[in-house]
Formats: structure tokens, C-alpha cells, sequence
């Protein structure tokens, strides 16, 4: 991967204070974010196209939350949520994504902080401290990030607890579209369980790489949580 882009930006939180150490914080930016990169045309096209269709059959709809799911790591799970993410945060939605693998976090490793700064983890732990303080609004235009905060040994009973789910609500109230990223199914529970929050999640599978059968079994786990699935998106990077 060639050296990350720099990106500047300040953080400040839904009622004004600023929870963060640095007066401006800034973000590098990877170039696999395709549709801020030069030299990668076909994969920023595919990634316009996967957000037509969302934007035609989820956000058009009314829906305003997609969980990002894998059957199995090294699909590319968080590069399509933070790639769907940027790409609607372009055409003007108000974009929060969350990283929500609480295991093996990914997405500061495309939109990486100048400053190591806590997240979800800590919205979760700490009773007093409000998960809004923790959103970075406008890292790029129009797109608000929830880091992880660091691997959490208890993830999947912070992702189970009512706190988790009060968060995701409001969340789904105040952002026209949230996308969570989630670790794969084939290592815990945990997307099953941010699935069932959010209501609505896309399958990530890979050429040459991911199982049909990985695939319909991961979508039927889901349907029998009363997810709906609003379909697959074959990741060929």
C-alpha cells in the first residue's frame, strides 16, 4: 500500500465540547478509499454502482442503516463499509460509519487519526461518558466517523447490552445512513448481533475466495434473526 493521503479536520462534539486532546485533529486517508484515489477508476466505478443500488433499494426506501458482514475474514468487509461510506457521504448523504469489529478493528486503517482517540469501546464501558463526545463529525464532508477504540475482551457482551442498542437508535435518528462495520461470522457472533440492531445488513464475499454455501449460510443465520438482507456484493480487490 503506498503512503496514506493527509487530511485535515476538527472534532467537536453534538452539544459543543471538544473531547479530543489536539484543537484540529487530522486524518491520513489510505488510498484503497478508491473513490479519493487517482489510478483506480474500475474499482471507484464498482463502488458507484454498489452505491446506486443502495441508494435506490435501502436509503430511497427510508432505510438508514446497513451492517457490513463477512462469512470469513479477508474478504474486504471494511473496505466496502468504508468505501460505501465515503461514496455517499460525495453525493451529499450525512454518512456516519462505525467500526463495530471490536476484535480486530480495521477502519483507522483507511481514515487513521494524527492521535490514538477512544471510541465505540469506551461509549460502551465508561457510564458517564456520552457516545456522541466520541463521533468525529466531518472527517470528510458530510461523513462522521465512530472509531472502535481499541479490542475490547468482553465484545460481545458490550454489542449485547442495551447501551449498544440505544446508541445504534439514536444513531439511525440522527444520520440519514449509518454503516457498521463487523468482524466475521466465522470467528463470533457479533455481526449477528449488530445485524439484528441495525435491521438491515449486506453480504461481503470475494472472487476466488469465498464459499457459496459460506455465503447462504451467513444469510440464512441472519433472516432467522430478523435481519433482512438486501443482498451480496462480490469484492474483487
Amino acid at each position: 500500500m503506498s503512503d496514506p493521503m493527509p487530511a485535515d479536520g476538527s472534532a467537536s462534539s453534538a452539544n459543543g465540547a471538544r473531547p479530543f486532546d489536539l484543537e484540529d485533529l487530522s486524518y491520513r486517508l489510505s488510498p484503497d478509499l478508491v473513490t479519493l484515489t487517482e489510478g483506480r477508476p474500475l474499482e471507484a466505478e464498482a463502488i458507484r454502482t454498489m452505491r446506486t443500488h443502495i441508494m435506490a433499494r435501502h436509503v430511497e426506501d427510508g432505510r438508514r442503516g446497513l451492517a457490513m458482514c463477512a462469512p470469513t475474514e479477508g474478504v474486504g468487509c471494511s473496505f466496502m463499509a468504508g468505501n460505501l461510506a465515503v461514496s455517499l457521504a460525495q453525493i451529499g448523504v450525512k454518512t456516519l460509519l462505525i467500526d463495530g469489529d471490536l476484535r480486530a478493528p480495521s477502519v483507522q486503517k483507511m481514515i487513521e487519526p494524527t492521535t490514538p482517540t477512544d471510541g465505540l469501546m469506551q461509549s460502551l464501558v465508561v457510564s458517564d461518558q456520552h457516545p456522541y463526545d466520541l463521533i468525529h463529525p466531518e472527517v470528510l464532508p458530510n461523513l462522521s466517523v465512530l472509531f472502535s477504540g481499541g479490542v475490547a475482551e468482553n465484545a460481545q457482551e458490550l454489542l449485547g447490552g442495551e447501551r449498544f442498542k440505544d446508541l445504534i437508535d439514536r444513531c439511525l435518528r440522527d444520520f440519514e445512513f449509518t454503516i457498521v462495520d463487523t468482524p466475521p461470522i466465522n470467528r463470533c457472533a457479533d455481526a449477528r448481533r449488530i445485524s439484528t440492531v441495525v435491521g438491515y445488513a449486506l453480504i461481503v464475499a470475494r472472487r476466488h475466495m469465498t464459499y457459496y454455501t459460506d455465503v447462504g449460510v451467513l444469510a440464512a443465520q441472519l433472516q432467522e434473526d430478523g435481519v433482512k438482507v438486501v443482498g451480496t456484493v462480490l469484492n474483487e480487490v
